[in-house]
């Protein structure tokens, strides 16, 4: 059965505000109903690396905020703490990271938070029993709201080729433990040439797992929360970035299912092809964009609403902009596994509202 995706160019000859066209790709749903008995609402979006511009516009969100006050809703905007050391390395930096950037109480009049907590710790086990994982690890104040509007920007991505909703509610969606999880094969190593033997990761351990001799090493004992990555004051603990791409691609598939899982579906997803960057948005920068401004597409299907945006990318530039830039990734390898495990439909019917 094909997915339904309602889709909105950017083209606007009658100088009507883009905003306009979210109100009418969100009223092709029947809100109330849909977000019946709910109150608690995680609008997931990413707040952006300082320094990158591509991020998709605060202004963007309100047009979504306005419908769901409407409806007497609580809305919340929310992203999660980075795997890698950063602006967004632990809440207190990301909230002034995502204030900076325009997503903040006095723009949007909406509170903005850190779903997987002060470093990390806010980790919530979810059971999928899939191909590749038997459980995954979520944000807890994500997945503990009762319903979800993600809002993500179509681009380029090193691991995935692209990233859209499937992305924004895997890694984005997942804890600290949860992104390594998908992003190495193995435990957090301390870089001794770096390593100060400060005690700060000894003491911050909740398993005990890291000792000092002259210098700290992580044991056998690591859970793989990898808190320690954002405790030490040196950058002295790294990830080993060592998971394939392959692999990295059916794992996101499956934590994009256990946070649908965890919301019984109530999830609609609007995606951006707006500044479509040929890299995340994790980056300090941005590269020029790889094609056009096209629109904004409103789906359901996670699935679906990706492959529409990816054939429109692939429209509009009249090629396959992402393969440009990493011919040796496979884009649909996501998209594929998502399907198989029943995550949603590639198959969609596009339908253009004006």
């Amino acid at each position: 059965m094909q997915s339904v995706v309602y889709f909105s160019s950017l083209s606007n000859k009658n100088h009507d505000s883009p905003l306009n066209k979210i109100n009418k790709l969100l009223n092709k749903f029947n809100l109330s109903a849909f977000f019946d008995k709910t109150k608690l609402i995680a609008v997931k979006i990413h707040f952006g690396e300082l320094g990158n511009t591509s991020f998709i516009r605060p202004i963007f969100l309100r047009p979504v905020l306005e419908e769901l006050k409407k409806l007497n809703l609580k809305p919340y905007l929310v992203d999660t703490n980075t795997l890698y050391v950063g602006m967004r390395t632990n809440s207190v930096d990301h909230l002034h990271n995502a204030s900076l950037n325009g997503f903040n109480y006095s723009t949007l009049q909406v509170p903005v938070i850190i779903g997987d907590g002060l470093r990390g710790e806010n980790s919530i086990d979810v059971n999928v029993n899939l191909p590749v994982l038997k459980k995954v690890k979520l944000a807890g104040d994500i997945i503990n709201a009762d319903a979800m509007v993600v809002m993500s920007h179509f681009k380029g991505h090193e691991i995935s080729g692209f990233g859209g909703a499937i992305k924004n509610i895997s890694m984005g969606c997942a804890s600290r433990q949860g992104k390594l999880d998908m992003h190495s094969q193995t435990k957090p190593v301390v870089k001794q040439g770096i390593c100060t033997a400060c005690g700060q990761c000894v003491s911050s351990c909740q398993v005990s797992a890291i000792e000092i001799k002259e210098k700290a090493f992580i044991t056998a004992k690591c859970v793989g929360c990898a808190r320690c990555i954002a405790v030490c004051p040196f950058e002295a603990i790294k990830i080993l970035w060592n998971e394939s791409s392959e692999s990295c691609q059916k794992k996101m598939a499956e934590y994009a299912y256990g946070t649908v899982k965890s919301f019984k579906s109530k999830v609609i997803y609007l995606n951006f092809l707006l500044s479509i960057s040929p890299a995340c948005d994790c980056y300090p920068g941005n590269d020029k964009p790889v094609t056009s401004d096209i629109g904004i597409l409103c789906s359901l299907d996670p699935a679906a609403i990706d492959k529409a945006s990816f054939d429109l990318v692939m429209k509009n530039a009249k090629k396959d902009p992402f393969h440009e830039v990493y011919p040796e990734i496979s884009s649909r390898i996501c998209l594929e596994h998502a399907e198989k495990i029943g995550l949603g439909s590639t198959d969609y019917q596009l339908v253009e509202i004006e």
